[in-house]
């Protein structure tokens, strides 16, 4: 009987995992458009509760999804660093440039950033507008 419940204890915990499904680039498709990911500078997930991973090839498929797809109910939203792009963020704790020269995959003209001061080292450059999440997921992509 101890064995039962110490396995059943084990199966619990392993399906409470916090890691974060990496984005596998050239394999991994977006479910908005359907094009392979393949911008290591622009993709992101929605994970629900349940750790089922949506996965989009940059911003605005992501949030063109949530407008779509009311049902999917996401704990984490989360977007690629565009000065690291090893990097997931929290959308909602992320800056963004949008407009300019901001080059994103299917023409949104989104990028995210970890940090004010990251975002604005790329603003000039790109010409692009400093916005939040707040403003982002209103957005017509």
């Amino acid at each position: 009987m101890r064995r039962v419940v110490i396995l059943i204890s084990i199966l619990i915990l392993s399906s409470c995992s916090t890691e974060i499904p990496s984005i596998n680039f050239g394999k991994d498709y977006c479910v908005f458009c359907k094009m392979t990911i393949m911008d290591k500078k622009f993709g992101a997930e929605l994970i629900n509760k349940n750790g089922k991973t949506l996965k989009f090839d940059c911003g605005e498929c992501m949030i063109g999804y949530m407008n779509a797809d009311k049902s999917f109910e996401a704990s984490r939203t989360l977007i690629i660093n565009y000065a690291n792009p090893e990097e997931l963020l929290e959308a909602d704790k992320s800056f963004f440039l949008h407009g300019g020269l901001v080059k994103s995959p299917m023409g949104g003209q989104l990028a995210a950033f970890k940090t004010r001061v990251e975002a604005e080292k790329y603003q000039n450059e790109m010409k692009a507008d400093l916005l939040l999440w707040n403003k982002v997921v209103n957005l017509k992509f």
